[in-house]
């Protein structure tokens, strides 16, 4: 008896060892997040014509969250380039690594490999939509950027092709923008180069430098033209506040040329 006893001892010990190992260093547990899949509309360094120069994609915000973890919403980040050869071999890059069995690998290529910047925004009183740009919403929602102003200064109760960001159309609407797109640290503007004498700040519409963290500086592929390349992603975190990224949806980019109105 004695000896039967000590068995199911150790048999216990050894159970309650494995519960342990599984509890505290066993199998991890995996958040997926559903990445943004639909584009409404692409434009390439190619695209001249001023009404196709804007973003147009799907938010993928039915996420099956909870517990330990949280879906946050969708950033965009952008990146300032004025060789689209260079562009074209990151987007190229990125996209390699852009598989399920990549994980995030494309989201950090993007962040922390390339260092694309959060897209920013303002509204007319000074507000900005935060980080990231579309906070969960519960729904998927269709989402409109366009970065730069068409012909002279677009005022804020101005509609014709006003930069502005828009949440809940792929097209714009014709309403007035509540928030306009900003670089980083939402100081400057996409309006590379506008003048005064055209209405814009000029501080504000400064012209991208090469000691600019949103920049990639090197031979322009065309005088005075900036390629401005533009990823979405959808953004989450587990209780310890570690961020978990999806794989990145490629918006396009939009080329922008300094100083010119049309």
């Amino acid at each position: 008896m004695l000896k039967n006893t000590r068995f199911l001892s150790i048999k216990y010990i050894f159970g309650m060892c494995l519960v342990y190992l599984f509890a505290s260093c066993g199998i991890d547990e995996v958040f997926y997040l559903d990445a943004p899949s639909i584009t409404y509309n692409v434009p390439t360094y190619e695209t001249t014509d001023y009404t196709a120069k804007y973003v147009a994609f799907q938010t993928g915000e039915d996420q099956d969250d909870g517990g330990d973890y949280t879906f946050d919403g969708t950033a965009v980040y952008y990146k300032i380039y004025n060789n689209y050869s260079t562009m074209v071999s990151r987007n190229s890059a990125i996209a390699s690594v852009n598989t399920s069995s990549n994980s995030d690998a494309a989201a950090i290529k993007v962040i922390e490999t390339y260092g694309y910047k959060e897209l920013g925004s303002r509204s007319a009183s000074g507000g900005t939509l935060g980080s990231p740009l579309i906070s969960d919403g519960g729904s998927n929602r269709s989402v409109y950027i366009r970065l730069t102003t068409y012909g002279n200064y677009a005022s804020w109760t101005s509609t014709a092709f006003t930069p502005k960001i828009l949440i809940g159309a792929n097209s714009d609407d014709g309403s007035v923008p509540a928030y306009v797109p900003m670089r980083s640290g939402n100081s400057k503007s996409f309006d590379f180069g506008r003048s005064s004498s055209d209405g814009f700040d000029e501080s504000v519409a400064a012209v991208p430098s090469s000691s600019d963290d949103d920049v990639v500086y090197g031979s322009f592929s065309a005088e005075n033209t900036w390629y401005v390349d533009l990823y979405a992603v959808a953004v989450g975190h587990d209780n310890s506040f570690s961020q978990y990224y999806s794989l990145v949806l490629h918006l396009g980019a939009i080329p922008i040329v300094s100083g010119v109105k049309n």
